[in-house]
C-alpha cells in the first residue's frame, strides 16, 4: 500500500484550514468602522443603519476570508457625550481553535464598539 498520496492529502488538507487571525480581524474591522463613519456626526436616526452595515459587512468579508469558523458581530454606537459605558462579556469555548478580536472608534460625537466572536466548526 502507497501512504504517499494519503499522506500528502492530510498536508493539504491541514494546509487549508486557516487559524482565526484577530489582528487581521481587528484590521478589518478598523477599516469597515472607519469606511462607514468617515466624519460622520451623530445622528440618532442613521445609528441603525451604520450599526447594520458594519455588522452585515464584517460578517460577509469574514466569511470569504475564512469559512472554518462560525462569526457572532456586535456592534454598539454611542453618542459621546461624557457618559460611562461599561460591557463585558464571558465565553466557554476552545482556546486552541476558538477566537476574539475587538475595536474601538471614537469621534467628537460618537463611540463604536465592535466585538467578532469566531467559533471553529
Amino acid at each position: 500500500m502507497d501512504n504517499t498520496n494519503k499522506d500528502s492529502s492530510l498536508t493539504t488538507t491541514k494546509t487549508e484550514e486557516k487559524k482565526f487571525n484577530p489582528e487581521e480581524t481587528s484590521a478589518l474591522v478598523k477599516e469597515i468602522v472607519e469606511e462607514t463613519l468617515a466624519d460622520s456626526e451623530y445622528s440618532h436616526s442613521k445609528v441603525a443603519q451604520w450599526n447594520s452595515t458594519i455588522i452585515e459587512t464584517c460578517l460577509n468579508k469574514l466569511k470569504n476570508i475564512n469559512k472554518n469558523y462560525k462569526y457572532v458581530v456586535t456592534c454598539v454606537i454611542l453618542q459621546n457625550k461624557g457618559a460611562g459605558f461599561y460591557a463585558s462579556s464571558s465565553v466557554y469555548w476552545d482556546n486552541q481553535n476558538d477566537g476574539n478580536a475587538s475595536y474601538r472608534y471614537e469621534s467628537k460625537s460618537l463611540y463604536t464598539i465592535v466585538n467578532v466572536f469566531a467559533l471553529k466548526i
